[in-house]
């Protein structure tokens, strides 16, 4: 009778997964970008709604609070896309410092 070669489940299961990251590398980069989305949105909801309370108080109007909120919200949103774009890095654009080159009119 033939022999084949299996593998041992117990010796797969001891072995560490091929791309297990040590512990402590950047295995919570992830947790750390949600915490700082987070943050942002936050603080520029509680900012400009503290704002627009304040406004409110002082001009003895209804409409500045919830303005300051989705104003708020809306630059929370813009600052988090801005920081966490990637940027393209040297190289990879068409110039030579890795810039990409416009023309206006004919070339």
């Amino acid at each position: 009778m033939p022999t084949t070669n299996t593998a041992s489940v117990t010796t797969a299961m001891n072995q560490p997964p091929r791309d297990a990251e040590p512990p402590g590398s950047s295995g919570s980069q992830g947790m750390n970008q949600g915490l700082q989305v987070l943050s942002y949105l936050i603080a520029g909801i509680g900012v400009y709604g503290f704002l627009g309370w304040v406004g409110d108080h002082f001009l003895g109007t209804a409409f500045l609070l919830p303005l300051g909120i989705v104003v708020g919200a809306a630059l929370g949103i813009y600052v988090v896309i801005k920081r966490f774009t990637a940027e393209p890095g040297p190289g990879a654009g068409g110039g030579p410092d890795g810039t990409t080159t416009r023309t206006r009119g004919r070339v």
